[in-house]
């Protein structure tokens, strides 16, 4: 379940430039929102009629909106104000970091300065390509990169990104966790 204020709330989180793994904190900061209650709203788990007028009113001072939350409540922020498909490709191909990009398009037979065009608006993916693209990220095939705005995600999405979220929590294991995860990593991986 995704509610319209999650939505809201996480693309006023992407549009004041706050890193996705400080919006939970952020809401924390800035609204009378406890830690469940903010991590549930960025999972959007939290549905709209479970959240109080007070904390709507909360959340639209925190973003500085001019109204009482009804611009959370009932706007479709994204859409009004982004082209979701130029984002999504921006998020997904700055995942790839230094170098990455050009080695995609070698993968998928396709010119880097097309994915270039891509990333600035000038030209936009045929489907064939869409559907490639969400395949070679590993997201799943229903994803629709023109409508579902998985830049948007507080989840790790793509596979450089689930590797790198695990990789981080992998390598700040002390000796003890690890010396407890790692035979049940060991049968799993070996199982492959």
């Amino acid at each position: 379940m995704s509610s319209q204020v999650s939505r809201n709330v996480r693309y006023l989180l992407w549009r004041r430039k706050v890193p996705r793994e400080q919006w939970q904190s952020w809401l924390g900061g800035h609204t009378s929102l406890d830690q469940t209650s903010a991590r549930t709203l960025i999972g959007g788990t939290l549905a709209d009629d479970m959240i109080t007028p007070d904390q709507l009113r909360d959340l639209a001072r925190a973003f500085e909106l001019e109204d009482e939350g009804e611009t959370l409540r009932f706007s479709d922020l994204v859409r009004d104000g982004t082209n979701i498909l130029q984002e999504n490709l921006r998020f997904l191909f700055d995942s790839l970091g230094f170098g990455g990009k050009k080695v995609l398009a070698a993968e998928m037979g396709i010119d880097p300065t097309t994915v270039s065009r891509w990333l600035n608006g000038t030209y936009e993916p045929q489907s064939p390509t869409l559907h490639q693209i969400v395949s070679r990220f590993g997201l799943p095939p229903e994803t629709d990169l023109r409508e579902d705005p998985i830049f948007l995600s507080a989840e790790p999405i793509s596979y450089v990104e689930r590797r790198r979220w695990l990789q981080k929590r992998i390598e700040a294991l002390s000796p003890a966790e690890f010396r407890e995860l790692y035979p049940a990593l060991r049968r799993m991986l070996e199982a492959r």
